[in-house]
């Protein structure tokens, strides 16, 4: 089965990968005779190709072209890049003022993926890395964002995350939703986290990053473990965290 499945996917990318600026439409027969798949199984999965609006089929002459899926899937490439890019030199002067680790995360499913990481010379280093996933609910760049989606992007990964269950990875990590709503309604009023305990025996103090429509669309954080961030330091280090959130947006066409 796992192999059907796998096998499957690697057909489906054969197609996509068929379209081209010199060639942007095909036919069924075509796509059959180029994938070397049957006309049955290739017409499986155009249809499903289809009803997800990665490819579209023009009714008159029967022809495929790529939907508008793809530049969806291409548009969060380009977003990401320039979040990225905007980013970073704000990231370099915390890094620098603050002498901590600092991460930016965006949301992907029910996970925060770091896009970049800038590490201090310290000897002690956290175990993270660019295209990292951690759980959303216990980090500070993570909860960030969930406290900032809208309500029903926010249900669906709820259930995801319930469907799955929460993970106990520090003392202090949040054992339910009830729990979580409660930590996400104090980081709306606030509008930064503090986790202390949650996922690492360490802080990780999060703030929003809003993009030009004012979405917030990923979170810097600075990180350390418990012997590096004390808390008389946390107060101190959210301004600043803050401070370069407010930077980045700007950078991003955001306006306080």
């Amino acid at each position: 089965m796992d192999k059907y499945l796998i096998t499957t996917v690697q057909n489906a990318i054969t197609i996509l990968r068929l379209f081209t600026k010199e060639q942007p439409e095909w036919n069924l027969s075509d796509i059959s005779r180029a994938i070397d798949l049957s006309t049955s199984s290739t017409n499986r999965l155009l249809t499903t190709l289809v009803e997800h609006g990665y490819l579209q089929k023009n009714k008159k002459t029967k022809r495929y072209s790529l939907g508008f899926s793809i530049l969806t899937l291409s548009g969060i490439i380009k977003t990401t890049m320039i979040i990225h890019r905007e980013a970073r030199p704000v990231m370099e002067n915390l890094v620098q003022q603050l002498g901590h680790s600092v991460h930016l995360g965006i949301l992907e499913g029910i996970d925060i993926v770091y896009l970049e990481k800038l590490e201090t010379p310290h000897p002690v280093r956290l175990n993270s890395h660019i295209g990292k996933k951690n759980p959303a609910y216990c980090t500070g760049c993570g909860k960030i964002i969930l406290a900032f989606q809208q309500k029903d992007a926010f249900k669906s990964t709820l259930a995801q995350i319930e469907a799955i269950g929460f993970q106990s990875f520090g003392k202090n990590t949040v054992k339910n939703s009830d729990e979580l709503s409660v930590h996400l309604d104090k980081i709306r009023r606030q509008g930064y986290s503090v986790c202390v305990n949650e996922f690492h025996q360490g802080v990780s103090i999060g703030a929003p990053i809003y993009d030009y429509s004012g979405q917030v669309v990923a979170a810097v954080s600075v990180t350390g473990w418990e012997s590096q961030i004390h808390v008389q330091d946390i107060p101190y280090l959210t301004g600043h965290v803050v401070e370069a959130s407010k930077k980045i947006s700007n950078r991003l066409g955001h306006y306080f």
